[in-house]
């Protein structure tokens, strides 16, 4: 394995040469699985010259996607969902306790809704900076940032007396448990290839469905109960419940920081697991083996830390501009506002039609838990049945473990073939439980039509998630940011007019509007479907000349 000058047109295949130092290890995350290497040159330095390394790529065709077992990405994948419901959690418990708050901290209701709006704006901007530190820097460290800033928020509104210090306090809120959410889709991807990807997410989407749906009860409670102040009390000791094993125990599993997971992250980096294997190596070495016992016992190189991407805030707004993304987030998006329309004005709604107390009132999003939980238990069967029928059609070999090349395969016709219906159906049934409404029948037809909404909301949502994160597999954190900044964005504009356009247009037309605006917009998931594919091909062609570019100007510079 030689040296090859960058400038040789005569490299072999199998080698890449670039200036680097001798102690980078860059996982290559692209199809089939790669790792790249880096091996200093044996040729003697001088003054004047910068050393090259030589990185060898070696194709391992056989070598699963993650080094984790199914029973620790089983676990892993259990504790991302548990933090990624913090986000819509904190949201709604707020919900019951406005009332309460108006009249304590002596303001109007719509000063406390302001505090929802802000909440929102934070909820959608603040991902961007947390997903920028996880596809860089690694998960850990962005879930620490993240539930410290949080624990912190909910400690100040626990204790706080004041308008000015609830407004400021909910932003910080916001800001430290909006990131969870990408951290979790993140994860998801490092671990789970695109064939049983659709299990994980549909698990992980239950996160911002079964949240919205149980916070506002346990939200009544507290209020009613306890106080404000205790809904806030309540989220401090369930983050720090959360957060304190999540520190200690829960691995780094960022592609471009650990690989497949078989790479030691940064000793900084490192949770007690990988701490008390590295003692062991150790203690093993001490008593005699001289062949190694794992990865503490390889070269160097095999242990440092990965190359650094150049830190980018603004990568979600670079992917947002990406035409077969941008279709999908404002899909997503519509969908996610016509679900904020209905839960916004359900509390409302059925108070003055039919009369029901608070708690009765808390009890009307079990209809949605319901819907939600089947859809998970159908909708992802049927995602990765389909995924597994188009990759046989495209001659790939469907294998659970390893990650296949998509390059050829129609994945958006695999993934939105299943949601088409869905969709269809969920904005028809958003335009019944409107009519319902507004002509007063039975209680029974309304909360009906609440789970038929949760369910196909929930399938709208695993399907769009799962084919995001297939789209943007390396940067799964950025893509999850961007698609939190559209549907936060879109769900807070349709939060603050959902009870105004029910005032003036009723909930008949109101919701024919949400669920004819679902309908039109339709067809652009057609178009997905027909040049979807097309376009991606160009973006990872487009992608790769870049990266080519970049490399020859690292070499040029270090020349």
């Amino acid at each position: 394995m030689g040296s090859h000058d960058a400038s040789d047109g005569n490299t072999p295949k199998n080698e890449i040469t670039s200036h680097a130092t001798p102690q980078e290890v860059e996982y290559n995350d692209s199809d089939p699985a790669q790792i790249d290497v880096e091996v200093p040159n044996k040729q003697p330095e001088t003054q004047n010259d910068t050393a090259a390394t030589t990185i060898e790529r070696i194709t391992t065709n056989d070598r699963p996607y993650s080094s984790f077992t199914t029973r620790q990405k089983a676990v892993i994948v259990l504790v991302a969902t548990l933090g990624g419901s913090f986000s819509p959690f904190s949201t709604f418990i707020y919900f019951p306790a406005i009332d309460t708050i108006s009249h304590a901290l002596g303001v109007s209701v719509s000063d406390v809704n302001l505090t929802i709006t802000t909440y929102m704006i934070f909820q959608g901007i603040s991902p961007s900076f947390t997903s920028a530190i996880a596809d860089d820097y690694g998960r850990r460290p962005a879930y620490v940032i993240g539930f410290t800033v949080y624990l912190a928020a909910n400690l100040g509104l626990a204790l706080n007396k004041t308008y000015a210090g609830l407004l400021v306090l909910r932003c910080v809120q916001s800001a430290g448990s909006s990131g969870l959410v990408t951290l979790m889709q993140g994860t998801i991807a490092d671990i789970v290839t695109s064939a049983e990807r659709g299990k994980y997410i549909a698990i992980t989407s239950l996160a911002g469905i079964l949240a919205p749906s149980l916070a506002p009860i346990i939200g009544g409670v507290l209020a009613q109960r306890l106080g404000w102040h205790s809904v806030f009390w309540f989220l401090l000791i369930l983050g720090g419940v959360y957060f304190v094993p999540l520190a200690l125990f829960f691995p780094e599993t960022c592609r471009s920081v650990v690989g497949d997971g078989s790479i030691e992250p940064p000793k900084w980096n490192r949770c007690l697991t990988n701490l008390s294997r590295q003692r062991k190596k150790v203690s093993d070495g001490e008593n005699g083996s001289e062949q190694g016992t794992g990865l503490d016992d390889k070269p160097e190189k095999e242990k440092a830390s990965p190359r650094r991407r150049k830190w980018d805030v603004f990568g979600s707004l670079t992917i947002v501009g990406d035409p077969e993304t941008a279709i999908l987030l404002l899909y997503m998006g519509i969908i996610y506002a016509g679900f904020y329309v209905v839960s916004t004005s359900l509390t409302v709604q059925f108070h003055n039609i039919y009369g029901l107390s608070s708690t009765l009132q808390g009890l009307l999003f079990i209809p949605q838990v319901v819907g939600t939980i089947l859809a998970t238990i159908t909708n992802t069967r049927l995602l990765d049945r389909n995924f597994k029928k188009y990759a046989l059609k495209a001659g790939l070999e469907v294998d659970r473990k390893k990650q296949g090349d998509l390059s050829k395969m129609p994945i958006e016709r695999a993934r939105l073939e299943i949601g088409m219906p869905f969709f269809a159906f969920g904005a028809v049934f958003i335009i019944i439980y409107g009519w319902l409404l507004e002509q007063r029948v039975n209680i029974a037809g309304p909360i009906i039509m609440l789970g038929a909404i949760g369910y196909t909301t929930m399938v709208g949502f695993n399907t769009i998630s799962v084919l995001i994160i297939d789209l943007h597999r390396k940067r799964a954190a950025t893509a999850s940011a961007a698609s939190n900044l559209v549907r936060c964005l879109l769900g807070a504009g349709a939060s603050a007019v959902a009870n105004p356009m029910i005032e003036a247009m009723g909930n008949g037309w109101t919701l024919t509007l949400v669920g004819l605006v679902e309908l039109v917009t339709l067809p652009l998931l057609v178009v997905m479907i027909k040049v979807g594919m097309e376009w991606r091909v160009k973006r990872r062609e487009k992608e790769e000349r870049r990266m080519r570019e970049d490399e020859e100007k690292e070499r040029a510079e270090n020349a």
